[in-house]
């Protein structure tokens, strides 16, 4: 679920389209999504985006007082759901429309990430025209960027500009 932060986080949502794409593997929620959700989604896409921008400028306690003011807005009704012993799985349930069940979800992953993993694992892409926001899965907990390709992509760019340096 905290993935669903991250992608929301991420998301360019500039038309109801967006929040079909967004919600494509939820069709539970994306078959009931309407042009009201997108102005939803976008709010609190800009907000968890901030979450992660708080991290990554080292305001940890600031980030957690913005993950709470979402755990606030958008509360959750977890409960056990499958529909067989070995499909039991929790399922966290919002009142509200699609885009408030998603948001639950996301703030409620992104808070349970947040606890087991540690804030040091939230973070904003070092690529400077990238910038999106990642979870850190690594071993040592040093990802500084969102992707491989973004990695490559500056150290790229830092072995060519070391290389001008050293031959003009």
């Amino acid at each position: 679920m905290a993935l669903r932060a991250t992608a929301l986080a991420n998301a360019r949502l500039e038309d109801p389209t967006d929040v079909w794409v967004l919600l494509a593997d939820q069709p539970w929620l994306r078959d009931f999504a309407t042009e009201a959700d997108l102005r939803t989604l976008q709010v609190a896409g800009h907000r968890l985006r901030e979450v992660f921008q708080t991290v990554t400028a080292g305001h940890g306690r600031e980030a957690v007082d913005r993950l709470n003011g979402l755990l606030t807005r958008y509360r959750v009704r977890p409960m056990i759901s499958g529909t067989y012993a070995g499909d039991w799985h929790i399922h966290v349930a919002a009142p509200g429309t699609p885009s408030v069940e998603y948001l639950a979800a996301a703030v409620w992953g992104l808070a349970v990430w947040l606890c087991q993993r540690g804030i040091d694992r939230l973070g904003v892409c070092a690529e400077p025209r990238c910038h999106n926001a990642f979870l850190d899965d690594s071993s040592n907990r040093c990802r500084r960027f969102c992707s491989d390709r973004c990695a490559t992509r500056n150290h790229v760019r830092a072995h060519r500009a070391r290389r001008r340096a050293t031959h003009p």
